[in-house]
């Protein structure tokens, strides 16, 4: 799909049935399996197990477009997870059984993908991670509650870290993949934000796993994989919310007078223009820093720290801006700026490992 066929796509069937979706519970499989086969679902992917091979780069450029476009952020977020939280994931870890027998229904779309490693209480924090993997025969039986979890109302597949030393620290987590099946409970959370990108808290009552899901080795959980995660999702999603926030801060100042701005309102809508001009060539640099052949770890949290301050910061400035000139806002740009609330969500987390990884 080429770039005037995917806005097409993103404003014929991603805007125009946002709020039907939003009311009814919010994900549609159906748009999932369209998106899926107009080759945006698997085209970050191996070809040989059904993707596109264009890599990451090329796909957040679509998902990009696709959350400008179609303005749904809860969407674009439960795809952006599905990728990168879980089938990129398994193509960069997972043994060649894995990639073979998961892959190809990622890519289709016949099976969605959730990450499930934070916990409610210490969210990623090795130290405080509770659930267990023990050693049962020839597999691992998994226990432990795991939540907020991106996709887990929908989710067909997740990728679990768990203890399987605890005694270890961080250097005892490990990862599986594990299919929802008996054992693994889902409780839907409901976000008050985010209507189409459905939550959950995801339970483990002694879930049995073959070896052969573990996914590379023992204690590679926290420092290969949940770092990765970590990582990949911020850089991933960053780009597609400077898109969804450039598209917001176009109908916001096509919502007002020309003749009613101040001087000083012009001033900070045109800064605020400029800044998102910056923020999207910086996007790209941390893409190319963190999927790229680009080399400088601590340039990429360094931007990975300024964006999880000046995005926030920004929204906060628009809205004020948008108070004091008592724009009118229509439902789009209502539920625009409901779903900004994500940049909210963990923001004193969120600073706090940022920090773990710089310094």
């Amino acid at each position: 799909m080429n770039t005037k066929e995917l806005r097409t796509f993103a404003r014929s069937r991603i805007f125009s049935t946002f709020e039907e979706r939003a009311a009814k519970g919010g994900f549609d499989r159906g748009l999932w399996r369209e998106m899926a086969e107009s080759g945006v679902v698997g085209m970050a992917l191996d070809k040989r197990y059904g993707g596109g091979g264009a890599g990451m780069g090329e796909f957040v450029e679509c998902v990009s477009l696709l959350a400008g476009e179609g303005l749904d952020l809860g969407l674009t977020l439960s795809l952006i997870d599905h990728v990168v939280l879980c089938a990129y994931p398994l193509q960069v870890f997972g043994s060649k059984w894995l990639k073979e027998r998961y892959l190809p229904p990622l890519c289709k779309g016949d099976c969605i993908g959730a990450a499930a490693v934070s916990e409610d209480d210490g969210g990623g924090d090795p130290k405080r991670m509770r659930s267990s993997a023990a050693r049962a025969g020839d597999g691992y039986t998994l226990s432990g509650v795991k939540g907020p979890v991106t996709n887990a109302p929908v989710a067909d597949l997740f990728l679990v870290v768990a203890a399987t030393d605890p005694g270890a620290g961080k250097d005892g987590l490990s990862a599986f993949l594990v299919e929802r099946a008996a054992g693994v409970r889902v409780e839907e959370l409901g976000l008050g934000f985010l209507p189409t990108s459905p939550h959950g808290r995801v339970i483990l009552d002694g879930v049995r796993v073959s070896a052969d899901h573990l996914l590379g080795e023992e204690g590679w959980g926290h420092e290969k994989i949940s770092r990765s995660l970590f990582i990949w999702e911020r850089s991933a999603l960053i780009p597609v919310v400077v898109s969804y926030l450039e598209r917001w801060h176009h109908l916001v100042v096509s919502s007002l007078d020309p003749e009613g701005i101040s001087p000083d309102l012009r001033t900070l809508l045109a800064r605020r223009k400029v800044e998102l001009t910056a923020y999207r060539a910086l996007g790209s640099r941390l893409l190319e820093l963190t999927f790229g052949e680009a080399e400088n770890g601590r340039e990429r949290l360094e931007l990975l720290l300024f964006f999880g301050k000046t995005l926030p910061e920004w929204v906060e400035s628009m809205r004020a801006a948008v108070e004091e000139a008592r724009v009118p806002l229509d439902e789009t740009l209502r539920a625009m700026d409901r779903d900004l609330r994500l940049l909210e969500v963990g923001g004193s987390l969120l600073d706090w490992q940022f920090q773990k990884l710089l310094f």
